[in-house]
């Protein structure tokens, strides 16, 4: 049923997200004047077809549903004549050719305004944005955070929720030494707290900010360290441990709670661990041999156990909506700090600066498709509002084949004044498929990588 879930949804996120972004080449092509005889959605073998009139355009869903496309009037692809050359694209002037072509993008990012927008008018459940615990040596420790601190705006934005503010804050990081918080304590008045984050430079992309990168963390049950599942012939499994163990120590420290364990385990630096566990009454030492991998070049262990289900949030969460006027304008500012994001991101996967097992194929996004429709609407919207900034963005890159290639071309027509040679083309063409072929082979490896893991 997963599975079926996750290609379901797949597929219902590229359709929405191809049809999108080809009906910006489309609209955009009609409103310059020129003739489309072709609006595609899927590839291969036409499915369904549907055309008003012999000259009108052609409706069609392929058989592949994993692209799209428009085809447009164009003496380079087929004889046109002397009577539509008005309607060809290749014979309309620069600007409006620039303007076709950057519809595509363009209509992504509309799109992702949109689902922003609506998911402020539908309201998203957050964490109260208060602070449960600080983590000790963090640049929050050293700023004066304290547990129980309220979080009432970051920078002067009002805060309604402990993540409401991720993406700026990603960014702030990125190119500020410190950030100001505005909050309440024990019910005085509100005082503010400077948070100097440089020494935590190297951590800036971690979306736990607010926690791995600031050191707040937000005011939760703790669920105990107990037993809930063994990954079968684990380490744990292995060792003897079972279900519904209580763990007190790791080598000797008491463990708080599962999230103190987990740190414990995955941070540890050897792999011969030995288990204080409370089992049916009775202490029992027990040693085990932790396994180590390695996640974003860090290498981390693990033991192969899973910890309660989760605890009940209810009184930990609020609502965060808001009315349409300023909705629309927090989800034009979320687009714009999600496309500086994935620019960022992918300019230091190119550069090496950033590990390359971010880029994800269609076996992590349908992975991730699934997941997030399974957790409602809202989470299933946020989903599509990222994936259409990233195709939008990766669209824009000036690679030959994308649009942002076919910008390239137009803008070194503008500079010389005629059309770059057809070699040019054909040149650029081989170069834009073989950067595409190896940056999904890219993503086909992480992608097994991560099932396997």
């Amino acid at each position: 049923m997963d599975l079926f879930n996750n290609i379901l949804f797949f597929l219902v996120a590229v359709a929405i997200l191809v049809s999108f972004h080809e009906f910006g080449h489309f609209i955009v092509a009609r409103w310059m004047g020129v003739r489309v005889l072709k609006f595609s959605v899927g590839f291969g073998k036409t499915v369904w077809r549907w055309q008003k009139t012999p000259a009108g355009t052609e409706y069609a869903l392929g058989m592949i549903p994993l692209g799209g496309y428009v085809r447009m009037l164009d003496e380079r692809e087929g004889e046109v004549s002397p009577g539509e050359r008005e309607q060809a694209f290749n014979h309309k002037p620069l600007p409006k050719r620039s303007l076709i072509v950057l519809a595509g993008p363009a209509a992504n990012l509309l799109l992702a305004v949109l689902l922003y927008w609506g998911i402020g008018l539908i309201g998203n459940d957050d964490l109260k944005p208060i602070v449960g615990s600080v983590v000790p040596g963090s640049p929050a420790e050293h700023a004066g955070f304290l547990p129980g601190d309220t979080i009432v705006s970051i920078d002067g934005r009002d805060t309604k929720g402990w993540s409401e503010h991720r993406l700026y804050l990603l960014g702030q990081v990125a190119g500020r030494n410190s950030i100001s918080f505005l909050v309440t304590r024990d019910g005085a008045g509100a005082h503010s707290v400077i948070v100097d984050f440089e020494q935590s430079r190297k951590a800036r992309f971690d979306p736990a900010v607010l926690s791995r990168v600031i050191g707040i963390v937000p005011n939760v049950p703790e669920p105990e360290a107990r037993i809930a599942g063994l990954v079968a012939g684990g380490p744990a499994d292995k060792a003897g441990l079972k279900v519904g163990d209580h763990i007190l120590a790791i080598n000797g420290e008491g463990v708080a709670h599962w999230f103190d364990l987990v740190e414990k385990i995955s941070q540890g630096t050897t792999s011969d661990l030995t288990v204080a566990i409370e089992r049916k009454g009775v202490t029992l030492e027990i040693p085990v041999a932790s396994e180590a991998s390695v996640v974003d070049g860090n290498r981390v262990w693990r033991i192969g156990i899973y910890g309660p289900v989760s605890p009940d949030l209810s009184e930990q969460l609020v609502n965060v909506r808001y009315p349409p006027h300023q909705g629309l304008v927090r989800a034009v500012e979320t687009t714009w700090l999600m496309s500086v994001l994935t620019v960022r991101v992918f300019w230091q996967m190119l550069t090496g600066s950033a590990s390359r097992e971010h880029l994800s194929g269609p076996i992590s996004i349908a992975r991730f498709a699934g997941q997030s429709a399974s957790l409602g609407l809202v989470q299933f919207l946020a989903f599509l509002a990222v994936l259409s900034v990233s195709l939008g963005i990766i669209n824009l890159l000036p690679i030959p084949v994308l649009d942002g290639g076919h910008l390239v071309y137009f803008a070194a027509e503008g500079i010389l004044g005629r059309p770059l040679p057809d070699q040019v083309f054909q040149w650029g063409q081989q170069f834009g498929i073989a950067f595409i072929v190896l940056l999904m082979a890219l993503a086909f490896y992480n992608d097994f990588l991560s099932l396997l893991r």
